[in-house]
């Protein structure tokens, strides 16, 4: 396993209790840290990811932020 393989692995495993990435987005995040290894952490190759994931987050945080009835 190459050493980037590797990072994105150890970063897709310790997103328990990660405050950016929700309960829900830990698919994106993975994804996003995958395509981040594979291009030399460039985030300007992953942009599909890194919208994907943002996307994701902000749908998080729109719903925390809905008062709850």
């Amino acid at each position: 396993m190459s050493q980037h393989a590797a990072r994105a692995t150890a970063a897709a495993e310790s997103t328990d209790g990660d405050p950016y990435t929700p309960q829900g987005c830990e698919n994106f995040h993975s994804k996003l840290e995958e395509c981040l290894a594979e291009n030399d952490r460039d985030w300007r190759a992953c942009q599909r990811e890194v919208h994907a994931w943002r996307d994701c987050f902000a749908r998080h945080q729109a719903a925390k932020r809905q008062p709850q009835e």
